[in-house]
């Protein structure tokens, strides 16, 4: 799980597996990628919060404004 600051941010790279020569473990990374983008398009579609851990605890998130609830 990425743990952004702001719904559209990317992860920070202390956060991210490194890549490996594994073609499906690079694949996996881009998958997660991109469903956790859908995720935050669909919070923003629905009017829902994002779950999001910060600084170890586990928060809500606005996904138009990025500021826990």
């Amino acid at each position: 799980m990425t743990i952004p600051h702001q719904a559209n941010e990317p992860a920070s790279a202390d956060r991210l597996v490194p890549a490996s020569d594994n073609a499906d473990f690079k694949g996996a990374q881009s998958a997660i990628r991109r469903a956790a983008q859908r995720a935050r398009q669909l919070a923003q579609q629905t009017g829902t919060d994002l779950i999001v851990v910060r600084a170890g605890k586990v928060v809500r998130v606005r996904p138009e404004s990025g500021r826990p609830e």
